[in-house]
């Protein structure tokens, strides 16, 4: 397992670079852990679900979860491991309304087919975020022709 910072960030490097990934925002290394965790806070809000996805596409034995706060904000939340080992944490987070949020009840929202209740992280798949993806560049560009 990778546990030197030298090793570490070469390790990150070469995923980056083999896999043509987007450069998170934000890298918290931990050289004891053995652990990256990045998060993606630039651009739309579909924007940087889609670099999430794209990370995940290229490790292993992900886990999706996603939490909306009583704000309003929903983040969206990986973990997973590369080959050489090393564990990652990934998030992105966005304002639900970026992505069409239609409030119901007191404070849930609907996004699409999905009702979110703040405070309850759910085990989500990768074609449910890549449906968040879809619906907020559709709100964009409903938003723009108007």
């Amino acid at each position: 397992m990778p546990n030197s910072l030298d090793r570490i960030i070469r390790t990150l490097r070469a995923l980056v670079r083999s896999s043509g990934l987007p450069w998170p925002d934000r890298l918290v290394i931990s050289t004891l852990s053995g652990s990256v965790h990045a998060e993606f806070t630039s651009g739309t809000a579909p924007d940087r679900l889609a670099a999430l996805l794209l990370w995940v596409t290229r490790l292993d034995g992900v886990t999706l979860t996603w939490t909306l706060r009583p704000d309003g904000v929903l983040t969206v939340a990986a973990t997973a491991r590369n080959r050489a080992g090393l564990l990652f944490g990934l998030t992105a987070s966005v304002n639900a309304a970026d992505l069409g949020a239609v409030p119901t009840g007191k404070s849930a929202v609907r996004l699409g087919p999905f009702r979110l209740v703040p405070l309850v992280v759910e085990p989500v798949t990768f074609e449910e975020v890549a449906r968040l993806v879809h619906l907020g560049r559709h709100v964009a560009s409903t938003s723009k022709a108007a």
